[in-house]
């Protein structure tokens, strides 16, 4: 692949092209066996349809993640899809919501993964969700995480289950952190959801100020979580006091 480190920040690298010329800049990573090329910014000058081409041939098995909304509809525009489209956002824990009651036999458990949860999981992200379906893949990784602690092992302060007064989970939120694939120190939030039995009761919240609370509570300085464009819960995370940080524009380019 014709990268260089970038003069000014080590970190990121520059995509070249094949007469030397600087395209593009952005970080490469890897996420559990994904080879990720993430804040992919075209530079001023760089001609667009150019840059497809050389994208498409170095970054070949890349997941691609922009912040750019032009370079993305380029490359959709030469035949690729886009995958997601979210926003990054954060909260910088100066002014937490207080906990919120929470109904007579309702409470927030100790975090973990069983039958229940994982059956109301897959019934709240139904073929209509902008993430899309609850996979079996999703369940795998959540086990892992509470069993081998990878690919990130939770954070137990942060995170809970939302338990019913037979005992039983009706959702949860799930927190890492600090995670590889920021460069801030922040909780991030894996996944909140609730099953559709206990939806529109104010639980949502009451997870996500668990969250709060809890990052709060470790000493780390900021929650930070990925909504996808068109989830409700977005006016959930700007009444709670996030800020939108940047947007994600995710496209996966074929293998050579």
């Amino acid at each position: 692949m014709p990268v260089r480190p970038h003069a000014e920040d080590p970190a990121d690298v520059l995509l070249l092209g094949d007469d030397d010329t600087p395209l593009a800049r952005m970080r490469l990573r890897d996420d559990d066996g994904t080879a990720v090329a993430a804040e992919v910014r075209p530079l001023p000058e760089a001609p667009l349809t150019r840059l497809v081409v050389q994208v498409r041939r170095d970054l070949a098995g890349h997941r691609l993640e922009t912040p750019d909304e032009a370079l993305a509809a380029a490359l959709v525009a030469d035949g690729l899809k886009l995958d997601r489209a979210a926003t990054d956002m954060r909260h910088d824990l100066t002014d937490v919501p207080e906990p919120v009651v929470l109904p007579d036999g309702w409470s927030l458990g100790a975090p973990g993964w069983d039958d229940d949860l994982a059956a109301g999981l897959d019934a709240a992200y139904g073929p209509d969700h902008p993430d899309g379906r609850w996979q079996p893949g999703d369940t795998d990784e959540v086990r892992g995480m509470f069993d081998t602690g990878e690919p990130v092992p939770p954070l137990v302060p942060a995170s809970a289950r939302l338990v019913d007064r037979d005992g039983r989970s009706a959702g949860h939120v799930l927190c890492a952190g600090p995670v590889p694939w920021t460069d801030d120190d922040c909780v991030w939030i894996l996944n909140l959801g609730v099953a559709p039995r206990a939806q529109r009761r104010g639980f949502g919240r009451a997870l996500l100020v668990h969250a709060l609370r809890g990052a709060r509570e470790v000493g780390l300085p900021s929650v930070g979580l990925s909504v996808a464009d068109g989830n409700p819960a977005r006016r959930m995370y700007d009444a709670a006091g996030f800020r939108v940080l940047t947007r994600v524009l995710t496209v996966r380019i074929p293998a050579a």
